[in-house]
């Protein structure tokens, strides 16, 4: 059912589609489309049935899957399953957490910091990596430049204060954060610590996932 609305849609708004149809044909195209974007919007239950949205049928902790992942594709790392699993169903059974999850993963390149966070975003969002909750950051591509720190900080701020407000539940990983200016860190911070909302936006059900 979800392939053949989506389907529908992309056929009624595709270009070749339209300029092949006559003007009343493409007026009535267009017109059931206008109807199926406001049912969408006026239902919200609706839309989220066919299009990602920040409610349990795109974002909710699976933890058998994610004990089930960490136990089968993640070696040699006992102690790390064992806490990030504790850790993530703690924050999640939690209806009112006091502050954001934060998960500080640290180790040589091949230790598995980037699976951990690859399977935990796979375990939560339905469309893992690919969600549009989950922002990743590699302080050598993302900010290269020291001379831009107070421009990287601004919009980092915003890129994370925008997300949030539209997705309590997004995740943001940070990649390489032994190469990250000191700077960035402190942009960071306020929204990791025990507060109930900053300027009106409340972060304390966000998860942030560092890696080192």
């Amino acid at each position: 059912m979800k392939v053949m609305v989506r389907a529908v849609l992309l056929v009624l708004l595709s270009t070749p589609f339209l300029a092949a149809m006559e003007p009343i044909s493409m007026g009535i195209a267009v017109g059931v489309a206008t109807a199926l974007t406001g049912l969408f919007t006026t239902f919200p239950k609706l839309y989220c049935e066919f299009q990602e949205c920040c409610e349990d049928e795109w974002v909710k902790l699976n933890l058998t899957g994610l004990k089930m992942d960490l136990d089968n594709k993640l070696f040699g790392q006992h102690i790390a399953k064992q806490v990030v699993l504790k850790a993530v169903n703690g924050f999640f059974t939690n209806p009112n957490p006091k502050k954001p999850l934060a998960l500080s993963l640290h180790g040589w390149t091949g230790t598995g910091k980037n699976l951990i966070s690859k399977i935990l975003a796979e375990n939560i969002y339905t469309n893992g990596l690919q969600s549009a909750y989950v922002h990743q950051f590699i302080s050598t591509l993302h900010f290269p430049h020291p001379e831009y720190l107070s421009h990287y900080k601004e919009q980092l701020q915003k890129w994370i204060r925008g997300n949030v407000s539209a997705c309590a539940k997004s995740m943001f990983i940070f990649d390489e954060m032994d190469k990250i200016h000191p700077g960035l860190i402190d942009a960071i911070k306020p929204y990791l610590e025990y507060y109930d909302n900053i300027d009106g936006v409340v972060y304390r059900k966000a998860i942030f996932i560092f890696l080192r």
